[in-house]
């Protein structure tokens, strides 16, 4: 399949022997004190703004708010008991049409 119009099969295999080399070039280049201690690496440090510090209580907030209204689960489910529950066939149609719409 190869002979095709000259075309070479794409590259299937790791690394490059040659990559391989460089890697290994670099990581020798590297003094052992540097590779023990990290090098002369910076204090890194983080500081929010306030907007970000309230963004994060508030998404800690929505995280222990429950999925799913029981209060609302349960007077749906009353109303279905006993039979007040009304379904808007016109309504429950047309909501189904825009929700198709507009995925």
């Amino acid at each position: 399949m190869s002979d095709i119009n000259n075309i070479k099969p794409p590259f299937q295999g790791g690394v490059s022997a040659t990559r391989n080399v460089s890697i290994e070039e670099k990581r020798s280049d590297a003094t052992p004190s540097q590779v023990k201690s990290g090098g002369d690496a910076a204090t890194d440090k983080i500081s929010l703004t306030a907007t970000a510090t309230q963004l994060q209580s508030l998404q800690q907030e929505i995280a222990a708010l429950p999925v799913v209204d029981e209060q609302k689960v349960a007077a749906l489910r009353a109303a279905i008991e006993d039979g007040s529950y009304q379904v808007d066939s016109q309504k429950l149609a047309r909501n189904m049409i825009d929700f198709e719409g507009n995925l």
